[in-house]
């Protein structure tokens, strides 16, 4: 069993334009989550990545209150909050973005008179833009794509156009006045699309359409299989239940001054109950519009699924996994395959990668993805698609 690990590289900028790499400082690993930490919803609302890691403060260089240390300008320490900061990840002479953020808090412990360390726990961008409070304007942009308006609220904001990935979007969206958090707002716009807004591991944030999961080949093919090799154990835990959590087959949904769109399954309620999911103050622009977001919403998860909702990967027990667990992104979709003890026909699902999170040893690398099934989203008629655009197998996409 081979121990090799990635070589991890922490760097922060203290002076606002160029990082420090302070990796040589760094004791017992890192700790970083994005994305979701659990899908329970059709409408995935990501979460503010984290990061945790140790450094060693022995010669008080990460001591806030040391105005001689190496980190000082102007006679005033730079270990403050909402430094920048990012953490990346080379193997095989390639090197990964794992996570960059904003430091919340260095944390300084002391043993004695003879050891420190600093916890530094910092929160990617999403921190930055929750904070971010705006005055109300003339109502602008009627009409816009949904990645228009994304773009829109990020340069209200005044978020760097070099630190964003945005889609045009399949839907239209009505005026703001772009008066508020641009996070909640930014928010409520992916909610209206049933698209996918999270910030990826080099700090940007990105903008998903509602049907890149059927036309962007990431998500449309699969990447990668785990347990595919009979006889094979691999080097992970694929959790599979299934329960409510997804489950809806009544769907009420509506518009900011609109009429509400009442949707539901009635051979779902018959068996299942009735399972409401409710929208409101969606921004699309006409009710006809929104009735098609209920049918997108109802057709997903009207039924209950058996669904691998998680899988842990021990990528230090094989490293050929690093290339998959470093690279692999939000939105990705992979296959696992799972063999149940006893024989019998193997368990095999495609599912969405939903959320990613990383925990360094000093001689382990266990990575866990949040997972959400894609079986639903492989039976939609999306037209001129060669795989997708199969009249009468496939339910409309719109």
């Amino acid at each position: 069993m081979s121990t090799s690990l990635p070589v991890v590289t922490i760097e922060v900028m203290f002076n606002g334009s160029t990082w420090t790499d302070v990796s040589a400082w760094g004791k017992r690993g890192i700790t970083t989550r994005r994305g979701s930490s659990r899908i329970d919803s059709p409408i995935i609302r990501y979460e503010a990545g984290t990061a945790t890691v140790v450094l060693n403060n022995t010669d008080r260089r990460f001591d806030p209150t040391n105005t001689a240390g190496p980190y000082v300008s102007g006679g005033r320490s730079q270990v403050t909050p909402m430094r920048p900061i990012r953490i990346r990840a080379t193997w095989n002479s390639t090197t990964y973005n794992v996570f960059r953020g904003f430091v919340d808090q260095w944390d300084v412990d002391w043993v004695a008179d003879v050891y420190s360390e600093v916890t530094v726990r910092a929160t990617d961008g999403f921190k930055v833009l929750r904070n971010k409070k705006r005055p109300a304007v003339a109502a602008v942009g009627a009409g816009e794509t949904t990645g228009a308006r994304i773009t829109r609220v990020l340069n209200s904001a005044g978020w760097s156009a070099t630190d964003r990935v945005i889609a045009t979007g399949n839907s239209t969206v009505q005026a703001t006045t772009l008066e508020g958090d641009a996070l909640s707002e930014l928010q409520a716009v992916a909610d209206s699309e049933i698209g996918e807004l999270y910030i990826d591991g080099a700090g940007r944030v990105v903008f998903r359409n509602r049907q890149a999961v059927l036309t962007d080949t990431r998500s449309n093919t699969v990447q990668t299989t785990f347990g595919a090799t009979p006889g094979v154990a691999a080097p992970c835990v694929a959790r599979i239940n299934t329960d409510d959590a997804t489950l809806y087959n009544e769907v009420r949904a509506q518009r900011t001054g609109g009429v509400e769109q009442l949707l539901g399954d009635s051979a779902s309620q018959d068996e299942f109950l009735t399972r409401t999911f409710q929208a409101s103050e969606l921004q699309l622009q006409d009710d006809t519009t929104v009735g098609n977001y209920a049918s997108w919403i109802l057709y997903v998860s009207k039924d209950p699924e058996v669904r691998f909702d998680e899988i842990e990967i021990h990528a230090h027990a094989d490293p050929t996994l690093f290339p998959q667990v470093l690279a692999r992104e939000i939105g990705d979709r992979i296959r696992i395959v799972r063999r149940p003890p006893g024989g019998g026909t193997a368990i095999t699902r495609d599912v969405f990668i939903r959320g990613i999170a990383h925990v360094k040893g000093p001689a382990t690398w266990i990575t866990t993805w949040s997972l959400q099934s894609a079986t639903k989203y492989g039976s939609f008629l999306v037209l001129d698609n060669p795989v997708l655009g199969q009249l009468d197998n496939n339910a409309l996409a719109y």
